[in-house]
């Protein structure tokens, strides 16, 4: 019986069953996904760990020994250097039989990376089709993929924070490190972000499309055999162009949409149009959730639709004039928000559509 409670950074890079949860082929996998539940403490720990394994799914190159005892110094160099202040983890609680000292897994650290550095060839036969990516200025940074080959979803920090839910069959590749201006990730398949907010905009990549955004949640879906991009955002605001061979990451002068929540873009591959839209499913915004029991006797309907447009931040257009006679009474606390919409148009013989990412009400013969 496996005692986590004592577990260190070395502990979790050792575990084998910690590395397939990781690299998305464990059996495991609420146990790993709770983990942090059940023990706080070895959050950071796990975090490292966690991080490291994903970084050796760098394409490997054949080095010299020379090489690769460079590459060691410069490693445990930074690894010492190393300050938690760097990421938004807690420090994990003290345990007085085995303290989590980093110096102790330094060379353990360090045989891994050689390991790595050595017989990668071995352990990964795919190489990623942009191996280095210009993040800023002139330096060529190096990218870490992740593949999730499982058939659920796999979870992915990366070094900022953020977090990634990776879709089945999905790639991400995103720097080690970031640095510059701009913190920037590519993404094949579908990813479920949800970006600590800072002052470097974060950025994915995906074909044609840029998703740019401070701090917020938004799920993209770009496969490659899909004919379309789609952004979903959940919550924050985001905005969504069309990458142009010019395009750097300081342009501000760019030609797209922005999407606030329960809003989405789409972007048609074939001809390469961009519009707004909504989710399938609207959410309510979680600070209002709880506020609005959506029950109403011979209330006005422009009351109901100015308390939806509140509650689920999606502008919603019509005529108060035209509507301010008709009375609703009704409880719609348990319908989403396209039912409470049909619900309230049947009721007062209107109808309505979805344009440019906003609910348009009208009545027949007033358009």
């Amino acid at each position: 019986m496996k005692n986590y409670e004592t577990y260190t950074v070395e502990d979790f890079i050792r575990d084998e069953d910690f590395q397939d949860w990781v690299r998305g082929r464990g059996s495991r996998d609420e146990f790993w996904r709770s983990f942090l539940k059940n023990y706080p403490g070895k959050q950071t720990a796990f975090q490292q760990a966690e991080q490291f394994i994903r970084a050796i799914n760098v394409a490997p190159e054949r080095l010299s020994e020379a090489e690769i005892r460079k590459e060691t110094e410069t490693f445990i160099d930074k690894a010492s250097a190393y300050s938690p202040k760097r990421y938004a983890f807690p420090e994990p609680e003290p345990v007085a039989s085995r303290p989590d000292n980093p110096v102790r897994w330094l060379p353990a650290i360090a045989a891994v990376f050689v390991a790595v550095m050595g017989f990668g060839w071995y352990f990964f036969d795919k190489k990623p089709e942009q191996p280095a990516a210009q993040v800023s200025g002139n330096s060529a940074i190096q990218l870490v993929e992740t593949t999730n080959d499982s058939h659920q979803l796999l979870r992915v920090v990366l070094n900022d924070s953020s977090e990634v839910l990776l879709s089945p069959q999905s790639r991400l590749r995103y720097p080690s490190q970031f640095s510059g201006n701009s913190r920037i990730v590519y993404l094949q398949g579908e990813g479920s972000f949800s970006v600590k907010r800072q002052r470097q905009p974060f950025m994915v990549y995906t074909g044609e499309m840029i998703t740019q955004v401070l701090g917020t949640r938004f799920v993209v879906r770009a496969f490659d055999r899909d004919q379309k991009i789609t952004v979903q955002v959940l919550s924050g605001k985001v905005s969504v162009y069309k990458k142009k061979p010019e395009q750097v990451p300081d342009n501000k002068e760019v030609n797209g949409l922005i999407l606030n929540a329960n809003q989405a873009a789409i972007f048609e591959k074939s001809d390469g149009n961009l519009t707004k839209t909504l989710v399938a499913k609207p959410l309510l915004i979680a600070k209002r959730a709880k506020e609005i029991p959506f029950v109403y006797d011979e209330v006005p309907l422009p009351v109901i639709l100015h308390e939806l447009e509140k509650s689920y931040g999606i502008p919603i257009q019509f005529d108060e004039q035209l509507f301010e006679s008709s009375k609703i009474t009704a409880i719609l606390s348990s319908e989403s928000l396209y039912e409470k919409l049909d619900l309230l148009c049947k009721a007062s013989s209107a109808s309505y559509e979805i344009t440019d990412g906003q609910i348009v009400i009208s009545r027949k013969g007033y358009r």
